[in-house]
């Protein structure tokens, strides 16, 4: 859009404030009121991407009598931009006739010193074979001749210049015009506030109203430190509303206004039957994935981080004030802006899952310090070498328990090795099936300093009370076994160049009844 019909689109009452949520956005716009009694103010220009339903007006100091929204078209708006961008394209017009004048001139007088030319050719021609010839006179006709042409020629040149200088001219007014034109076809709401207040005095007039096509979403920088890291948040906003948002007062917002805010009923539960035949017991094997609800500790409302971003909790959302003046256009661009930074406490180890990966990761294990709940959002992990890992954050409640990742540790390898996997009946009198399960892990450190490695590996774990799953005593001593997820974990120190074995062998007894062809 040309820099004159951003001039007039900034001639209407422009955004103060807006609180961005994760799928719109509501926009504040102030001005002063001088008071008496129903002062009628009018906001003008609003995009209709707003939706007319949500529109609010407060007065600080005084009462709001009533308020009025309409769409109505622009053309009353932008007809003085019209006429005068119309008026200055009728006098480019005279400018390029005057210069075509000009340039029809210079073209005749080097017609003319063409001309003069010719004739003194022909003049030269007849004395040359007289007696005595004036050869003097010969040059000051040539002479005059040459210089009538090259100020014709001069004067040309710099016309030429001109008239394409004009039209380039030209061709921005009609861009600016036809841009004018097409902006006063468009609607905007216009919305009349009534405003009464003491006279004689000054008040500020709040006008809110909600708007779609606006988003953010976060995306996190994590920087390891030496027992801390570094935890920058950053907001990628993007609106499409039409209204740019220069020099506001950017609030965030985690709160999603789009989701259901009702309860939902329970509906009337019924038992009923039907007949099946009988079912032989499979035996199979199930991967589970459980995700637990976070529970933070408890923190005061609001927070302020270490770049001195305030946090104010809304209830179940919180809204985070972006610390400088925003600048997003109303075009759909995305937009990234720095929110703000918290320095977490901690605890770094390498964690090797020999059945997954033959190597160590380094990750940390952190509680989300920070004055606000980390929303999903892309995480770039760092080191001291640079980036080391990009990925997704799960939501974090604030003051939760979290994890990242920082890379391979690439002086550590693990290898699983497969020593038995043998199925056999447990005894004569024993009607059960025995499946035993022998693997070894083999670690070492290859780098320059002492490292201490967390190895884990999964161990069946039984749902049915007459499964029974044990670990036999083939297994490297000194792990700790959680009986809810069935994983097993030791913490194998090593010096550098050291490499150190961890056996793992168990035992799964399932009743000859099973089919077992799943395990």
């Amino acid at each position: 859009m040309s820099a004159l019909l951003l001039a007039v689109l900034a001639s209407t009452a422009a955004p103060d404030r807006v609180v961005v949520f994760p799928d719109r956005a509501q926009v504040t716009r102030l001005t002063q009121v001088t008071c008496g009694a129903r002062v009628p103010v009018t906001f003008e220009g609003i995009p209709p991407a707003a939706a007319q339903d949500s529109f609010r007006a407060r007065l600080t100091g005084g009462t709001v009598d009533g308020l009025r929204a309409e769409l109505v078209s622009r053309e009353k708006e932008f007809s003085p931009k019209a006429e005068a961008l119309t008026k200055q394209l009728d006098e480019l017009g005279v400018e390029r006739q005057t210069l075509n004048d000009d340039l029809t001139r210079a073209r005749t007088q080097a017609q003319a010193g063409t001309r003069y030319g010719d004739i003194a050719t022909q003049l030269v021609s007849r004395e040359m074979v007289s007696e005595g010839p004036n050869v003097k006179a010969w040059q000051t006709a040539f002479d005059a001749s040459l210089t009538a042409g090259l100020a014709s020629a001069k004067t040309q040149a710099d016309l030429g210049a001109k008239l394409k200088d004009l039209s380039r001219r030209e061709e921005e007014v009609r861009l600016q015009l036809e841009q004018v034109r097409v902006a006063a076809q468009k609607r905007a709401f216009s919305v009349e506030v009534l405003a009464s207040c003491p006279q004689g005095g000054q008040a500020t007039l709040e006008l809110t109203y909600l708007v779609g096509g606006a988003s953010w979403t976060p995306v996190y920088d994590a920087r390891a430190l030496e027992g801390a890291v570094d935890f920058s948040t950053w907001a990628t906003l993007a609106q499409a509303t039409g209204e740019d948002w220069s020099g506001v007062d950017l609030v965030l917002s985690t709160a999603v206004p789009s989701q259901n805010a009702t309860p939902p009923e329970l509906m009337k539960l019924k038992v009923t039957a039907y007949e099946r035949p009988p079912e032989k017991k499979v035996l199979v094997r199930r991967d589970e994935y459980v995700e637990r609800a976070q529970a933070g500790k408890d923190r005061e409302s609001s927070g302020e981080a270490a770049s001195g971003l305030v946090a104010r909790a809304q209830g179940l959302s919180v809204q985070l004030a972006v610390p400088e003046k925003a600048k997003v256009p109303g075009d759909g661009s995305p937009v990234r802006l720095f929110v703000g930074k918290t320095k977490m406490k901690a605890t770094f180890e390498l964690r090797a899952m020999p059945r997954l990966f033959p190597v160590a990761f380094r990750v940390a294990e952190l509680t989300n310090q920070a004055p606000w709940p980390l929303l999903p959002g892309r995480v770039d992990a760092f080191r001291s070498t640079g980036l080391v890992g990009r990925y997704r954050l799960a939501q974090v409640g604030q003051g939760a328990a979290f994890t990242l990742t920082f890379g391979l540790e690439d002086a550590v390898r693990v290898k699983r090795v497969t020593l038995e996997e043998l199925k056999r009946d447990a005894g004569l009198f024993n009607d059960k099936k025995r499946f035993t399960y022998s693997y070894r892990f083999e670690v070492a450190n290859y780098g320059k300093a002492p490292v201490e490695v967390f190895l884990a590996e999964s161990l069946p774990v039984s749902e049915l009370d007459d499964i029974s799953v044990a670990v036999t005593e083939k297994t490297t001593a000194g792990y700790a076994l959680a009986k809810d997820d069935g994983i097993a974990k030791w913490k194998v120190p090593l010096r550098p160049g050291e490499k150190k074995d961890v056996n793992l062998s168990f035992k799964v007894e399932v009743p000859s009844s099973y089919e077992t062809g799943g395990l």
